[in-house]
């Protein structure tokens, strides 16, 4: 083998390690590019699962309250609600007697 020989085997191995290196990064890029797409939708529709399994079970603590609670909440439990008994008609209550004072007396 000449030098000139050597020289030109040289530089087409050069030539191919060059080419094989840019064929390298050109497929690292668009894979990369293709999985970090992929990887984003997946995450995305995970976080959006996420949420939606917290909604769901908001609303169903919600609804788990308004069966405890009534319609309203805590806050308004002890409201009348309808069916309840209102009471006697005010001509049908008896009056309530007078305290008497010589309990009070005692207890001074």
């Amino acid at each position: 083998m000449t030098p000139q020989e050597a020289i030109e085997a040289a530089e087409l191995v050069e030539a191919e390690t060059r080419y094989r290196l840019q064929l390298a990064r050109e497929t690292r890029e668009a894979t990369a590019a293709r999985e970090f797409d992929r990887g984003y939708s997946e995450g995305y529709l995970r976080a959006v699962a996420d949420c939606k399994a917290a909604q769901h079970g908001i609303v169903r603590d919600a609804a788990l309250e308004e069966l405890r609670w009534g319609p309203g909440g805590r806050e308004h439990f002890a409201d009348p609600r309808p069916g309840d008994f209102p009471g006697r008609m005010p001509a049908q209550r008896r009056p309530e007697p007078e305290p008497e004072l010589e309990a009070e007396a005692e207890l001074a």
